[in-house]
């Protein structure tokens, strides 16, 4: 027997079920604001588990405003749990130097955590030296990429750009997560924005046979043109399967 399961997608809310596996499809709301107070609505009900995160912010993220209770604060720790991927990396790539990791960025708790793991790698002497992060953003809403353009930390943290419709609708925000920016200064890192034609070319062309979501294939898309001046070995992370968006 599965477990009931909560996940925000674009579309009509429906009830799919496999197996003894009921998992509710929500509408996702005009912001990320209203995306996170469905996700916590519904897994309210005894049994049902989020397959997504809905705190706000993300954990390490900017803080929230005084009137938000700590409890929707999220777990500072919660980003450890992503620091294995620099590790099982690091072990599949033993025998070769990475040159970069592209990661799909929102709120960046993946960045933040590949970004961790790499870091106490190289401070355990496992690895000659960690790879360059980019954060891989939407064109219509890349925070990453406008803060970067600044030379100044401080106003890089001020960035906040207006996003428009995309195809990959699980990214976006109007401003860049301290904890990404972090990430990206202790790894010399960079953002990447491409549009959706890119995105979906990626999405169209499966990467290593793996059919990928479109805000999955934002980091196929720019590794797709990374990989043509870096030189060295660029990897993407996939963050999610693009089989869903056929469901439905």
């Amino acid at each position: 027997m599965g477990l009931p399961a909560a996940l925000p997608v674009s579309g009509p809310p429906v009830t799919l079920g496999e197996g003894n596996t009921p998992v509710v499809r929500l509408r996702n709301g005009p912001d990320r604001a209203g995306a996170n107070a469905a996700m916590a609505r519904a897994v309210e009900q005894p049994g049902r588990y989020p397959l997504t995160s809905y705190s706000s912010p993300s954990p390490g993220g900017n803080p929230p405003p005084s009137s938000q209770p700590r409890s929707s604060r999220g777990d500072p720790h919660a980003n450890e749990g992503y620091k294995p991927v620099a590790y099982e990396l690091a072990r599949d790539f033993s025998r070769r130097q990475l040159d970069m990791v592209v990661v799909p960025t929102s709120r960046a708790d993946l960045l933040a955590g590949i970004g961790r793991g790499f870091r106490e790698l190289a401070a355990a002497g496992l690895i000659g030296r960690e790879p360059r992060l980019v954060a891989a953003e939407t064109a219509a809403a890349a925070p990453f990429t406008a803060a970067l353009r600044h030379p100044d930390r401080a106003d890089q943290e001020r960035t906040r750009v207006t996003g428009g419709p995309t195809v990959a609708f699980s990214l976006g925000e109007e401003r860049p997560c301290r904890q990404g920016l972090d990430a990206l200064w202790r790894g010399r890192g960079t953002a990447v924005a491409v549009d959706d034609e890119a995105i979906m070319a990626g999405h169209r062309r499966p990467a290593a046979g793996l059919l990928l979501e479109p805000s999955s294939a934002v980091a196929s898309a720019v590794v797709r043109a990374q990989a043509r001046t870096s030189g060295g070995l660029v990897v993407a992370i996939g963050t999610a399967t693009g089989l869903k968006g056929l469901v439905g």
